[in-house]
């Protein structure tokens, strides 16, 4: 009799641990790892310039206007066709003090949206 009293309460025990266990929050990200969205931004403008790898947006900041250099990579998606007076909106990411596009969507000079 004493044996099942002292197994049942020891199985008691380890459930409520279980439960403890379970119930505590996973974390959505951990601490360690940079959060991409974070660093993910966004921009639009006039194209101003398409190179190979490349292209320049013109900004338009308060009372003036600003040129970024943004570089092209494997990873980048476009949608549209790069060219010089279209408007685009670029998400972007920076590394190594270069601004990388991520997602590019232009607009014809027209207004048309192509997709």
């Amino acid at each position: 009799m004493r044996f099942r009293t002292a197994l049942f309460f020891c199985s008691l025990c380890a459930l409520c641990f279980i439960v403890a266990a379970w119930s505590t929050p996973y974390p959505s990200q951990p601490a360690s790892l940079p959060s991409l969205a974070a660093e993910t931004k966004s921009v639009s403008g006039r194209i101003a310039s398409v190179g190979d790898s490349e292209f320049s947006l013109e900004v338009p900041t308060n009372q003036t206007s600003g040129t970024l250099q943004f570089q092209i990579d494997g990873n980048t998606q476009l949608k549209g066709s790069l060219a010089a007076g279209c408007q685009a909106t670029v998400d972007y990411r920076t590394a190594d003090g270069k601004l990388i596009a991520t997602h590019i969507v232009v607009t014809p000079p027209s207004g048309v949206s192509l997709y």
